[in-house]
């Protein structure tokens, strides 16, 4: 009973994390002028690793909840099915949006593109990835859970080889992106947040896992140094887990019970539960410029302006999704009624 308790009160928390990193999205998508500053490199670049942590969390808690950590029943079909449907009805949603707005503005269309690479727009990588972590997430969960040291070795060895492969067989930038072997590390380290909530990490450990992160950006971004394992999204790049990890557990120390009241916490969870369609909005909104000449105004009044119409957009297509899957829901029930 005790840890279902403190289930719920993590989720808050975890909302809020959201809720900021997806912000921190729509401003890094913003066309800045220098995104390569410590601000941009040591902050707000920190959104994608962060929400690959959450993932791992999330994709933990969830497995833990309804299969008690079995691996047949975590590849089984009624526990994939929901996280699909989730995933994929927002998703086909912006996909029809996006022909659409192509059709008006006269271009090619290339449906295989659309549906089976993530759409167009910043971030498009995002959904391929998810539906990869379906597949993978199970391993590295049992990895975990039978030795966290040796699992979350493992996942950065898995990591670490994906990208000597990238090298050896030249993967292009493009299906890189796509790829959810760049990001094994961070889902491990969200895997063992959950999993392992009252281990305590030494200082000395987190401590030098942040010297390592930190040292891989201010040689890369400070003295412009070419890592050769790490040429492609050098910002999200492996190394960048030893710097996001530790701030991570220690937000989770220090905010792990929180709850703000007010409007101001209700906002937060609300954009943190909508973050996934915010996400993809701010797909649809950068790629085809819907802000008009707007986006090319000065950055205090485009900036806030694109925060401003991807959230709210965001939300409304948020509570559209949970209304049509409620009526999904109630019909079937509807349905095996009349059967019996």
């Amino acid at each position: 009973m005790s840890e279902v308790k403190e289930i719920k009160k993590r989720i808050d928390f975890l909302d809020y994390l959201k809720a900021i990193c997806v912000i921190m999205v729509i401003i890094t998508h913003y066309d800045w002028g220098d995104k390569d500053s410590p601000f941009f490199t040591m902050l707000i670049n920190m959104a994608v690793p962060v929400f690959m942590i959450i993932s791992g969390y999330n994709f933990a808690m969830s497995n833990r909840k309804k299969t008690g950590g079995n691996l047949k029943k975590m590849y089984a079909w009624e526990m994939i099915k929901p996280k699909l449907i989730r995933f994929l009805v927002p998703f086909f949603t912006v996909c029809l949006i996006e022909i659409v707005l192509l059709v008006i503005e006269d271009k090619h269309i290339n449906p295989p593109r659309i549906f089976l690479l993530g759409a167009y727009g910043p971030g498009s990588y995002y959904v391929p990835i998810m539906i990869q972590l379906l597949v993978i997430f199970p391993i590295i969960y049992k990895l975990v859970e039978k030795n966290a040291r040796l699992g979350i070795a493992l996942s950065g060895a898995a990591n670490l080889l994906f990208e000597i492969g990238v090298k050896i067989f030249d993967m292009d930038k493009y299906y890189y992106r796509l790829n959810i072997g760049r990001y094994l590390l961070l889902i491990a380290f969200g895997c063992y947040l959950y999993l392992y909530p009252e281990h305590r990490v030494k200082k000395y450990q987190l401590i030098s896992m942040f010297l390592i992160g930190l040292g891989y950006i201010v040689a890369v971004f400070g003295f412009n140094w070419d890592i050769i394992l790490f040429g492609y999204w050098k910002t999200t790049a492996m190394p960048i887990a030893f710097y996001i990890f530790p701030i991570i557990i220690l937000l989770f120390r220090r905010f792990y019970h929180i709850k703000l009241p007010g409007v101001i916490g209700n906002t937060l969870t609300w954009i943190g539960q909508a973050s996934y369609h915010i996400f993809l909005v701010q797909m649809v909104y950068y790629h085809f410029e819907l802000g008009g000449r707007i986006m090319a105004s000065a950055w205090y009044i485009a900036l806030p302006f694109n925060i401003l119409v991807t959230v709210a957009a965001g939300l409304a297509f948020y509570e559209a999704d949970c209304r049509f899957i409620r009526n999904m829901k109630y019909l079937k029930f509807k349905a095996k009624r009349r059967v019996a």
